[in-house]
């Protein structure tokens, strides 16, 4: 079978884009992993236009509702191996079997870099969190630690000084880096954030939820143990672009290079939306829009 379409990721862009697909009247095929995308791992969605207040797992029930009202053609568990570009279609390798399409949309997202510690897997979800911007509001006069002193590990600090009681923030590198320079003098001159350089951690104790972290700076021998509620976990993210490599243009950090007034990649008929490309917010609302935009140029492109 020969779809017109075919979006690779179930997230808010890869959900939007098939809706405007499907609108249009392409036929319309989703392949993904996990439906919803990272937003299944948010506790509380607070910032999506419309809806005050949700879970993201509820937010991602909303999303599979409303492709459902749509008859859209969605395959879960399925993970992508390869694209092939051939003469006037392309083809797409999954584990079982091979699927043809005129045009592709690519909206795999990006998976958050785990931390990998004693513990870290047990209270993920109990404490340990990836996104400030979705959790910080959870955690209002409780003592929390930020692992990772980057950019985003500074925004994230900085988002939590107006929740927090008291911010922790460990550093690998001896001394802070990043972008933006008027944001290390802002933590360096908070009274709430205590910054740890050369920290690594090792331990994330509990019972019930996140009772300690465990962790050497400086090169100690003797490893400190602070008391805290919860772990925000900013050590980077990798888009999922493995499968490819050698088919678009990809940037440094292996983010799909598009052009951001239609979407498209360097491989006519692939276009490209959300986290898993080189766009600058990286945002539920944000990845929407964009799956809607490469939709859009999908159709003109077919059409």
């Amino acid at each position: 079978m020969l779809y017109d379409v075919i979006i690779v990721g179930a997230g808010p862009a890869g959900l939007s884009a098939a809706i405007y697909a499907v609108r249009k009247k392409l036929k319309t095929l989703v392949l993904t992993e996990d439906l919803g995308g990272q937003i299944t791992e948010a506790h509380l969605v607070e910032n999506y236009l419309g809806i005050p207040e949700i879970s993201g797992a509820d937010l991602t029930e909303t999303f599979r509702a409303h492709a459902k009202k749509f008859n859209i053609e969605i395959a879960e568990g399925v993970e992508i191996k390869k694209i092939i570009p051939q003469k006037d279609f392309f083809e797409i390798a999954t584990e079982e079997q091979k699927l043809t399409s005129r045009a592709i949309i690519i909206t795999s997202g990006k998976k958050y870099r785990e931390l990998d510690v004693p513990g870290a897997k047990e209270f993920e979800g109990r404490g340990i969190t990836y996104c400030a911007t979705c959790d910080a509001p959870l955690f209002k006069n409780k003592k929390v630690a930020v692992i990772g002193a980057g950019d985003a590990g500074q925004d994230a600090a900085w988002q939590l000084t107006k929740y927090a009681e008291k911010i922790y923030l460990l550093n690998k590198y001896p001394e802070m880096r990043g972008a933006n320079a008027q944001m290390q003098e802002q933590i360096k001159n908070s009274d709430k954030i205590e910054a740890f350089n050369n920290a690594k951690p090792l331990e994330v104790k509990g019972d019930k939820f996140v009772k300690s972290l465990i962790f050497e700076y400086n090169g100690q021998n003797e490893n400190k143990e602070i008391a805290i509620d919860g772990i925000f976990v900013e050590i980077g993210s990798v888009p999922s672009s493995k499968f490819l490599t050698g088919v678009v243009d990809l940037n440094e950090k292996s983010e799909i290079i598009i052009n951001h007034r239609n979407n498209a990649t360097s491989q006519p008929g692939i276009f490209a939306a959300g986290d898993v490309t080189d766009i600058l917010h990286k945002q539920l609302i944000i990845a929407a829009g964009e799956g809607a935009k490469a939709a859009l140029s999908a159709y003109e492109y077919l059409k």
